[in-house]
């Protein structure tokens, strides 16, 4: 069981970003988010210990919206299973609720 009280709203907010865009490296999510770089890091190391995330393991990686599979240059983190489970039922449950 994955300790979901301990989340600050940029844990969700990495987590959210991870589970609609795929795997991603703390440089180009630290861009998207608006967040601080270091602070970005020490989230998803964070986020990691405590089972929200795996590194992606491998030297390429296939992406959404590339053509072709992509040089892993920098450190890679993807949602693990029950983390990816959990936002699927929630996000599923939030767009339930807005339509009417």
């Amino acid at each position: 069981m994955l300790p979901w009280g301990l989340l600050e709203e940029e844990d969700w907010r990495i987590l959210r970003d991870l589970y609609a865009l795929a795997p991603d490296c703390a440089k180009f999510l630290s861009r998207r988010l608006g967040l601080d770089l270091a602070e970005t890091m020490r989230r998803l190391r964070r986020l990691e210990a405590l089972g929200f995330l795996e590194r992606v393991q491998g030297r390429f990686l296939k992406k959404k919206g590339l053509r072709k599979a992509k040089h892993m240059n920098h450190t890679y983190y993807e949602l693990s299973r029950p983390a990816r489970i959990f936002l699927r039922g929630a996000l599923f449950e939030e767009r339930r609720k807005e339509s009417p």
